[in-house]
């Protein structure tokens, strides 16, 4: 019979096979599993051959979880470079990773442990805010923005903006008009159940972009059809910009 060591987890091969950066990964499990150290693993790893330290951006859902993740990073550099290496194979992994990132912020000068906000680590609603901030044209916003707490009244804001395309010869007109028809022409039940689906739609979103066989629900076809969505509306917005701006044939007249 193999001894299995009881502080090496079962999946051990797998979570450093996870820390290559040049790999895109997607790590399922469950909570207390280790996905908050793992993922402050990759970060480091990530540190040590950067160029800057604001060029790795980590992203989570939560507040909470941001200060989490920034404070066991920062944790682990302040171990590595105080406390000799630990013995424990998952500590010693961490304490190696954060050396290394040591080593580079010494080589580059960034002061990590004196300048944490160099991190970037936030929600992702922080780094939508961000980069309002910094395109305050391209966002059309012109000036800071931030999260509001009760989305209902912006709910019925963008279900009004997108129910005044009924006036208008917009595509998705017809559309509307078809779904309004299937109400009794009842505006305001329409506008109702719109905003509900705002409201849910974490729980519906998922599906868009999928189809009824097994082949058109996997996760690569769902994937395509986001990314042809996302090429349309690149395509669409540098045309809209050629236009106004008159490029023609590469000259701007």
């Amino acid at each position: 019979m193999n001894n299995i060591s009881l502080s090496t987890p079962i999946d051990a091969a797998v979570r450093v096979s996870a820390l290559d950066p040049t790999r895109s990964f997607c790590v399922t499990a469950p909570a207390g599993s280790g996905k908050t150290e793992l993922l402050s693993q990759r970060v480091l790893r990530l540190l040590a051959q950067a160029e800057q330290p604001e060029e790795i951006f980590a992203i989570t859902f939560t507040r909470k979880a941001a200060a989490e993740m920034q404070e066991r990073i920062l944790a682990a550099l302040s171990l590595a470079a105080k406390e000799p290496e630990p013995t424990a194979p998952h500590k010693r992994l961490t304490w190696q990773l954060a050396r290394a990132a040591l080593r580079r912020d010494a080589e580059r000068g960034w002061l990590l442990l004196q300048n944490p906000a160099r991190l970037r680590v936030l929600t992702i609603d922080g780094l939508c805010a961000s980069l309002t901030r910094q395109l305050p044209v391209l966002s059309t916003f012109g000036g800071s923005v931030g999260i509001s707490d009760d989305p209902a009244a912006l709910y019925r804001a963008a279900v009004q903006s997108l129910l005044e395309l009924l006036e208008g010869n917009h595509a998705i007109a017809d559309a509307l008009a078809e779904l309004l028809l299937h109400l009794d022409n009842d505006g305001e039940r329409l506008q109702r159940l719109l905003v509900g689906l705002l409201a849910n739609r974490d729980q519906w979103l998922r599906h868009i972009g999928g189809g009824n066989s097994a082949a058109e629900d996997s996760e690569f076809a769902i994937r395509a059809a986001l990314e042809a969505t996302l090429q349309s509306i690149i395509s669409d917005a540098l045309s809209e910009a050629a236009t106004r701006l008159r490029v023609y044939q590469g000259d701007l007249l």
